[in-house]
């Protein structure tokens, strides 16, 4: 592992050197060190779905930003790999340059590990850096590789000797939550872990997974831009527990909570000595989609179990005291976003300037006024116009755009706070909108009810609920490429597991869970569509058939009326929707001031249903 410094923070991945210049290095190096090909990632020592800058290093390559992607390079070949979500997005980063996009959302794409086999001899040497890759990454791209008789090095980090001004490891203070807010002490939850690894056999269990440890220790931190989870490990044995972190994060305030709770701290770089001096014994359980190759062979010599993620699964289940919160801050964050739609709509009346980047940054001061607020939780999207097809379309300076009267706003946003996290998308018009925008929208508005107003049998799956919520966009002919929802962690990351609602999920729907609904509807180089809302699973029914869930509405934000089209809505759709808005003017209206309350009952009016 590599020693953590500590520096003034994060320093931004900037570098002189061109696509070209930066594959010319690579390619001398790999020649030096006998390699035919080299796998580039963004991936970090956890599997984070958000990394420090230091770990960006396919984006520091390609220079392609976004969470999915990977490079792969050859003597004469570069390919990136990434879905659906960022094909525009990669389309203009890689423009000018010699890589190619790899469509790997569409049918006909090879994966990273079929494109080797087909196009390099066997023999050749395959690299990717250890050290930075899950032992489920490694393990698909080793196990199809090596049989085909490719040799592979897990031992390399050429972008390190190329990156000349790659930011070191952040050092990002640490701040705890309190029992009475969080709902559970430390000693509790490591109670229950215990007890878990009793009946499953298990002497020690590495939480490789940043937010297991923030759950488990009831901490949170600043390492990563807009995520609140730090670089840290904890290993827990029936005996011991061991936090493994660079102890200057965490504070004297940090040190004696965790001493209370007879909590060990370790420098972040000592977990592989640790793994190394536990007995052969042992039985060790590492979750290989959250622990690095490198990880896994320092501890190969215990017995390795193959288990669930069982504190994901406990950290999903949010307790009543965190319910609670969740309920009270995502109140205030939606009159905050109706504050936000008047700003836009007076702004621009009043012939006043909004642009993409001027709306994410009022918005994101709207947010900041509630107490509690963090920071965003995640960067947020603003995509105008055409921009809101780019499902992850991430705005800066140099693609800014001005909002115009005409058109639609997509904007997804959320913020996190110490009484939870938020993620709401809605789309407002700016002008008259067309009956084909009309159309998109409401059939989207359409799946999301069906999905949010659904009751359904305890053992359903996510995949069998995104079913659900598509089938109105496939009646007629439209469809979208992303998952239709994601767990939410209370104040830790926007996307958590062990549950999501797409079509390849088989976890199932838990009573506690916190997840979102978000169809959408993308026409590329014209608009995007989409609705969000957190939702609550709780208990429904039971009877002798068992028992039935559903969801509870957690989102209080208006769902603009404007684009709806009645004649696509049955009765019980607009039943729904005048229900839901009047209950966001109940629950907003005290929050907001006369001028805003004027304009929310009218962005809330009823629907009437075709006659």
């Amino acid at each position: 592992m590599r020693k953590i410094t500590c520096g003034e923070g994060e320093v931004r991945a900037t570098s002189g050197m061109q696509v070209a210049e930066k594959l010319s290095s690579l390619r001398t190096l790999m020649a030096e060190n006998d390699v035919d090909v080299l796998i580039v990632s963004n991936s970090d020592p956890h599997n984070n779905e958000y990394v420090a800058e230091r770990w960006r290093c396919r984006q520091w390559v390609s220079h392609m930003k976004g969470s999915s992607g990977v490079v792969l390079i050859t003597a004469n070949w570069c390919g990136l790999w990434t879905d659906s979500r960022y094909y525009e997005t990669a389309i203009l980063a890689l423009k000018g340059t010699e890589i190619e996009l790899m469509r790997s959302s569409d049918m006909d794409t090879p994966k990273i590990e079929e494109w080797i086999k087909k196009e390099l001899p066997d023999g050749s040497t395959v690299a990717f850096n250890g050290a930075d890759t899950s032992v489920t990454q490694a393990e698909a791209w080793m196990g199809s590789l090596q049989p085909a008789g490719f040799k592979m090095r897990t031992d390399l980090d050429l972008i390190d000797r190329v990156w000349k001004d790659r930011p070191q490891p952040p050092c990002g203070k640490f701040y705890f939550v309190d029992e009475v807010i969080i709902g559970e002490s430390v000693e509790s939850k490591i109670s229950r872990v215990r007890e878990e690894m009793r009946s499953r056999k298990i002497d020690a269990h590495l939480l490789g997974r940043t937010d297991e440890s923030c759950w488990l220790l009831n901490f949170r931190g600043t390492d990563i831009a807009n995520n609140p989870t730090p670089y840290c490990f904890t290993l827990v044995t029936l005996d011991r527990v061991v936090l493994f972190v660079d102890s200057e994060k965490l504070g004297d305030d940090g040190r004696e909570r965790l001493a209370a709770a007879g909590v060990e701290v370790c420098d972040y770089t000592e977990v592989e000595n640790e793994l190394r001096a536990l007995d052969a014994s042992t039985r060790l359980l590492l979750i290989p989609n959250h622990a690095s190759h490198a990880l896994k062979q320092a501890g190969n010599h215990c017995a390795i179990v193959k288990d669930r993620a069982f504190v994901t699964d406990l950290k999903g289940v949010k307790n009543p005291t965190e319910v609670a919160n969740f309920k009270r801050i995502l109140v205030e964050d939606g009159a905050a976003m109706v504050r936000f739609y008047c700003w836009i709509y007076e702004t621009l009346r009043n012939g006043g300037e909004v642009t993409e980047l001027s709306a994410s940054r009022k918005l994101e001061a709207c947010r900041a006024e509630i107490e509690g607020f963090r920071h965003v939780s995640f960067e947020s999207i603003m995509g105008y116009g055409p921009d809101g097809a780019l499902n992850h379309y991430s705005v800066d300076e140099s693609s800014d755009k001005p909002v115009h009267q005409e058109g639609l706003f997509l904007i997804d946003s959320g913020g996190n706070f110490v009484l939870g996290t938020t993620d709401t998308t809605r789309v407002i018009p700016m002008g008259e909108s067309t009956d084909l925008q009309k159309a998109d929208y409401t059939l989207v508005l359409r799946g999301f009810i069906d999905l949010i107003s659904l009751k359904f049998a305890e053992g359903a799956t996510g995949a069998q609920l995104d079913g659900v919520c598509r089938q109105a966009m496939w009646l007629h002919g439209r469809n979208f490429k992303h998952g239709t929802g994601h767990g939410v962690g209370f104040g830790l990351e926007v996307h958590e597991g062990p549950q999501n609602i797409s079509g390849t999920c088989k976890e199932i729907m838990k009573l506690g869970q916190i997840s979102t609904i978000e169809p959408g509807c993308y026409r590329p180089g014209q608009w995007g569509i989409r609705i969000e809302n957190m939702v609550h699973t709780v208990l429904s029914s039971e009877n002798e058939f068992g028992r039935f869930f559903e969801f509870e509405n957690l989102t209080f934000c208006p769902i603009n009326v404007d684009l709806v089209e009645p004649s696509l809505l049955n009765a019980e759709h607009i039943a729904w929707l005048n229900a839901y808005n009047a209950e966001v003017v109940e629950k907003l209206s005290p929050l907001l001031d006369d001028a805003q309350q004027a304009w929310l009952k009218n962005e809330c009016r009823p629907v009437e249903p075709v006659a």
